[in-house]
């Protein structure tokens, strides 16, 4: 489906990502559909009685989920607005309804700050990020929609024909019009070997359709180099793949991730190879 997938909580931290969507979808003519979850949490009381209560809790979501929807097409009447309202646990509920409705890309806001989350949405976006098969775009705090010129996908030249979700890459150059620049970061060539000059052919090969430039940073850290890179070359969406099992790897540990995603001002792409 030609959509993009918000999941919110009402919060100011999703609302900012619905922003960045619906700015999105203005430019690039793609419809909006919000996903708000119910959470189940464990019956305290008897059954009877908590079956009531989520039903109001759904019926009152349903309500403010409608009014919401009216509101935004005040503001962006050329958009198209869908929304769901389900009960149960939000990521698994999530990867469901993802499944279903096949979405461009779910759009998820984070804080910007590593204290003081206490938001579903906020919060879920690191879990998201590790655990969701769709394409997640993650927006940070503050973080506003403008025109995807170039993209950078970080890259460690391993084993790029089997691990590069080079599908996905392309869709996305596509729908943007965007520049992909492949950023490789070492140091002292700790991570080169003999096969390396062949998988960067492998991975030329790969974009050969695709308008794209290779970069390559020595620097020991891989945070620093991904933001400076990022800074000094106006890069307005990064591409990670965070259930890679590399060098990289080091970047999706829990804390890293969250150090990752905090740092980060602009958008950080999520995607899984299939």
């Amino acid at each position: 489906m030609n959509t993009l997938l918000i999941p919110t909580d009402f919060s100011p931290v999703a609302d900012n990502a619905l922003k960045y969507a619906m700015d999105m979808a203005t430019q690039y003519q793609l419809d909006i559909t919000l996903f708000h979850v119910v959470q189940l949490s464990t019956p305290s009381v008897a059954n009877v009685v908590y079956i009531d209560a989520m039903s109001d809790l759904s019926k009152h979501a349903e309500e403010k989920m409608a009014e919401k929807v009216v509101a935004l097409k005040s503001q962006y009447p050329d958009l198209n607005f869908h929304f769901k309202v389900e009960t149960g646990l939000l990521l698994d509920s999530l990867q469901t309804y993802c499944d279903e409705l096949k979405p461009i890309a779910v759009i998820m806001g984070i804080t910007g700050d590593g204290v003081g989350i206490d938001k579903i949405i906020g919060s879920n976006a690191i879990l998201a990020m590790n655990t969701l098969t769709t394409p997640l775009i993650v927006v940070p705090k503050n973080g506003y929609f403008k025109s995807v010129n170039r993209m950078c996908f970080a890259c460690d030249l391993k084993n790029v024909a089997t691990s590069t979700p080079l599908l996905a890459i392309k869709a996305y150059a596509k729908l943007f019009n965007s520049e992909v620049h492949i950023l490789n970061i070492d140091y002292k060539n700790r991570h080169f070997s003999p096969d390396t000059p062949a998988e960067i052919d492998v991975l030329n090969l790969m974009f050969e359709n695709i308008e794209h430039k290779f970069h390559f940073i020595e620097n020991e850290n891989m945070q620093d180099a991904i933001n400076d890179f990022i800074d000094h070359n106006d890069m307005d969406m990064l591409i990670m793949l965070p259930k890679k099992h590399s060098f990289f790897a080091s970047l999706f540990h829990k804390s890293q991730t969250k150090e990752m995603l905090y740092q980060s001002h602009i958008p950080i792409l999520a995607l899984h190879h299939s």
